[in-house]
């Protein structure tokens, strides 16, 4: 390997590891969000007229069964701007389960007061984003405490026993998502294979804008539109622990969901990353089908 594409592959795995953290790692009715029938993706972003000004946008898809069940797929960014919270729980109050992602005790439910007690590296990390771009962490805003909220993860014990079962840790993890994305950007020709919005030359123009937090708000909001572009297939989903195994548990947790005659509308909240292999499982192995998809704006920049 040559040192431009060491340089590439390296800009480029780096940026992977900040936004898998922000829509992968352990983490309509009531929200004003924009109709978009043919709208592909989880999570896209929408430049702004003027310089530094944009917004990131969330998806949420809705599923139908010939019976009249309706699943609706929650795609999650782990910190956002408060409204954007706000708005959510509001819409989590009209649903009769909501199955949320979460490493951690099925009977343990996220509060301020557990999180500043927890030693999650990814959680640091996300919470040290939220507080430099000026936006919220979503542990400390989701109400997990509602009774329709059922855990539907792996717990810390059993990620680990299957991380070490597999060979596997998280810097292994990152650098498959990277190279994945990479050679995703490749094959479909796209014009960002091997670039991220986080490069030197975007830096140094943040640095110089007269908002700061704003201008570095805007260049996360393009890299993680980027990086939740990737689909992985289900060969290589499986291998990797963070995504295919949880993606196993909460499409259990949802089958038995879906046993009991009162659940009629079920609501999966879980990170971007994850939602090409859970609609995988919905629409094929459940027999649901794809109707309609919202958007949410996630990020108001400025």
């Amino acid at each position: 390997m040559n040192l431009s594409v060491f340089t590439s592959v390296f800009n480029c795995f780096a940026a992977r590891v900040v936004a898998f953290c922000l829509i992968a790692a352990i983490p309509a009715t009531g929200v004003n969000g924009q109709s978009d029938d043919e709208a592909v993706g989880w999570i896209r972003f929408v430049a702004g007229a003027e310089p530094w000004q944009g917004e990131l946008q969330t998806a949420i898809t809705r599923y139908q069964n010939p019976d009249g069940v309706v699943i609706e797929l929650v795609a999650a960014v782990h910190i956002a701007d408060a409204e954007y919270y706000a708005g959510l729980n509001e819409y989590f109050a009209s649903q009769d389960s909501v199955l949320y992602e979460l490493v951690a005790e099925a009977n343990e439910r996220p509060s301020p007061d557990v999180l500043s007690d927890g030693d999650s590296a990814l959680g640091f990390i996300q919470s040290a984003l939220a507080s430099f771009l000026d936006v919220s962490f979503q542990l400390e805003q989701i109400d997990y405490s509602a009774n329709n909220f059922r855990h539907a993860d792996l717990s810390p014990t059993q990620l680990r026993k299957i991380m070490q079962a597999k060979g596997e840790n998280f810097f292994s993890m990152f650098l498959s998502l990277a190279l994945a994305q990479i050679a995703s950007d490749q094959r479909q020709g796209t014009a960002n294979a091997s670039v991220s919005a986080l490069n030197m030359f975007s830096l140094f123009s943040a640095l110089a804008a007269d908002d700061q937090t704003s201008a570095f708000k805007y260049l996360f909001a393009e890299e993680l539109s980027y990086s939740g572009g990737i689909v992985l297939g289900p060969e290589l989903e499986q291998q990797i622990t963070l995504l295919g195994e949880r993606n196993r548990v909460a499409i259990e947790v949802l089958t038995d969901t879906l046993k009991e005659p009162r659940q009629r509308t079920i609501s999966i909240f879980y990170g971007v990353a994850h939602m090409a292999g859970i609609e995988r499982e919905v629409v094929k192995s459940l027999g649901f089908e794809r109707k309609n998809q919202r958007w949410l704006t996630a990020w108001k920049i400025p």
